[in-house]
């Protein structure tokens, strides 16, 4: 088994998705505890500011709804006017809303594909235009072991999870030789 070489992230700037609360700000924790600039998004932005706050370091904490691509966009500029080049980016972002899915309603569905699957393609695709011409950064996505498997009562979840399993396989061959690196964690 080939070992990767540990990288530091000592001043490297990370943005996280949903990073108010749950994975995202242990993530934030962990991060600025190793040395990172951290940019905490989160739709619910006084949130946000609040864990940033907590982490105290080089901790942003910023108003970000994944689903206003255009704001997305607007979030990553002003994360790189205040921080600096984005070397991480982690699509934390998501929601797990359960239900059969005759029962599930046509408007919770858009939403959870606009959250779980439309905004990671947005933030991959995002990503790569910033760190590309820099020939380096790492995009991390976070599915879900439901990308792999289905379950019962989380159809358009497992769907949303497959899709952002399939997006990050494609664009890491997509990605080969650039220096940008995509990774997709199942919890």
């Amino acid at each position: 088994m080939m070992q990767m070489a540990v990288r530091s992230l000592a001043g490297k700037v990370v943005v996280i998705t949903g990073g108010g609360r749950g994975i995202g700000a242990a993530t934030a924790r962990m991060l600025v505890a190793d040395g990172a600039r951290v940019a905490i998004g989160d739709v619910d932005g006084e949130l946000a500011a609040r864990t940033a706050g907590e982490l105290g370091g080089q901790a942003l904490g910023l108003p970000l709804d994944v689903t206003d691509h255009g704001g997305y966009t607007a979030f990553l500029d002003q994360v790189e006017r205040e921080l600096g080049p984005i070397d991480v980016l982690i699509n934390n972002a998501g929601i797990m809303p359960l239900a059969n899915l005759d029962e599930e309603s046509d408007e919770s569905s858009a939403r959870i594909i606009a959250i779980n699957l439309a905004a990671v393609v947005h933030g991959t695709r995002e990503a790569i235009l910033r760190m590309k011409p820099r020939g380096t950064g790492h995009i991390v996505n976070i599915a879900s072991m439901a990308g792999k498997l289905g379950v019962p009562g989380g159809a358009t979840y497992c769907a949303t999870k497959h899709g952002v399993v399939g997006l990050s396989e494609a664009v890491h061959l997509e990605l080969r030789g650039t220096g940008v690196d995509i990774s997709c964690v199942m919890p």
